[in-house]
């Protein structure tokens, strides 16, 4: 008899810690699950759709000025790790869309940017800046890379940080 109070006390001694370390992990994922939608919602701040691009003097790489009404504009980064997989589809985009060279506008920030000039300085008007430079400082970027579609009237139609987060679809 006294094993089986002993087996018993023992069964209810393991319960009870199985409840108390399920009680600790449910609150740790509801942590853990604030935290992740605190993530979601403070994502970087991008011009909103409907206002309008500000009105900004550079000058790109080839001594062009920069497109006074550009439908597509990118920023990238130099030290970017998301940056070079973007490239490829921002230039996908530029084409399936039709816009020429003169519509499409493509920023660069910081040193040693040279892959990113040459791979797209025949489809885009490439702008080379330093970090923080005036063009990003105009638009107020706060990540990188990010993406703006532009209408004919000069206004944001979509933003985003990702160029199919544009909601525009690209080809393969």
């Amino acid at each position: 008899m006294p094993f089986l109070i002993a087996a018993v006390v023992l069964v209810g001694v393991v319960c009870a810690l199985n409840l108390v370390l399920t009680f600790a992990m449910i609150r740790r994922l509801r942590e853990h699950s604030a935290k992740l939608a605190d993530q979601r919602t403070g994502g970087p701040e991008l011009l909103t759709r409907g206002s309008r691009i500000p009105e900004v003097v550079a000058t790109g790489i080839d001594g062009e000025g920069v497109p006074r009404r550009p439908a597509l504009i990118g920023f990238f980064d130099t030290e970017c790790k998301a940056c070079p997989e973007q490239v490829p589809h921002f230039l996908r985009l530029a084409q399936d869309a039709g816009y020429d060279r003169s519509r499409v506008l493509a920023v660069v920030s910081g040193p040693g940017g040279d892959s990113y000039i040459q791979t797209m300085r025949s489809a885009a008007t490439v702008v080379a800046e330093p970090f923080n430079g005036p063009m990003v400082t105009a638009f107020s970027v706060s990540a990188f890379p990010s993406f703006y579609l532009v209408g004919e009237d000069g206004r944001v139609r979509s933003g985003a940080v990702t160029v199919l987060g544009l909601g525009v679809p690209v080809t393969a």
